[in-house]
């Protein structure tokens, strides 16, 4: 059995579309989203069409992600205030492009699932965690140890870290296929696995592919996201270009200027000069 693994797709429809076609010049059985469809990348809609699509035309499975749960919380939240700023005006330019039918879409969906097929050994995979969708797998988490001893499987599978690896815990692995849509290093390429399964084990072969890199950045000009989520764009531009990811300490560096000066911060209000002084530390 082949199954395709692509996850954090950030509305990057374009490397979503390069890593289907890959996948199914493969002749893939399958395919797992593990969630993070979209935010970040302009045109959310494009991708959430590709999915549509490819639910009717073959067997999917689908879990949501931590910003699909930022999109259910927020319609929940009517109160909650996103502004066309660099803290949140993504996450306000998503939500505006979506549509209810997406929402409810999300809202059908879990975290986390079990991958249960005759003849294959059962695996778990989940966007974060198997208990919270923005929970990273990384060693640096101190539940680490408490996740993988309670396992009650030999594979999970995860996203959410946007970094393609595979661990060994003792006789249990844990595998994160990359990002599709923001993927990090590999000077950028898109990124997506595909699990080969016999009646004993997965194994994980990893993909990184050029894409047309430029025609994404182009919709980042047409689609009036820079106007909107300001350095937060231009980070993912970055992102986008070279594989490096500066938009978690760049946030981290504006809050403490802010604080600083200010006394107090709370996201989203970080003040745009703030985050001009943090980008030119990053980006020069």
């Amino acid at each position: 059995m082949k199954l395709a693994v692509i996850g954090d797709i950030h509305s990057n429809h374009i490397a979503l579309e390069t890593c289907i076609r890959h996948a199914l010049e493969r002749d893939v059985d399958e395919f797992l989203f593990i969630g993070d469809y979209i935010s970040d990348c302009p045109y959310p809609q494009k991708t959430m069409k590709i999915i549509y699509d490819m639910d009717r035309k073959y067997r999917c499975t689908f879990i949501r992600g931590n910003r699909e749960d930022y999109m259910l919380n927020h319609r929940n939240n009517p109160k909650e205030r996103w502004t066309y700023s660099s803290a949140s005006g993504n996450l306000l330019y998503t939500y505006e492009n979506l549509t209810k039918k997406d929402l409810d879409f999300y809202g059908k969906m879990d975290i986390q699932g079990i991958f249960d097929r005759k003849g294959y050994p059962v695996f778990r995979y989940c966007h974060g965690s198997l208990t919270r969708s923005n929970e990273l797998l990384i060693p640096e988490n101190q539940n680490m140890e408490s996740i993988i001893s309670d396992l009650d499987v030999e594979l999970l599978v995860s996203g959410h870290t946007h970094i393609q690896e595979s661990v060994m815990y003792g006789t249990k692995k844990l595998i994160h296929p990359g990002s599709a849509g923001i993927p990090w290093y590999y000077e950028g390429k898109t990124q997506y696995m595909i699990l080969h399964g016999t009646e004993k084990r997965w194994e994980e072969e990893f993909f990184q592919l050029p894409y047309d890199v430029d025609a994404v950045i182009e919709e980042f000009e047409t689609s009036g996201i820079i106007q909107k989520a300001f350095h937060w764009a231009k980070l993912n531009i970055h992102v986008l270009r070279t594989g490096d990811d500066y938009t978690s300490p760049c946030l981290k560096l504006a809050m403490e200027l802010c604080r600083e000066e200010e006394g107090d911060v709370v996201w989203p209000d970080i003040p745009e000069k703030y985050w001009e002084r943090a980008f030119k530390e990053f980006i020069r």
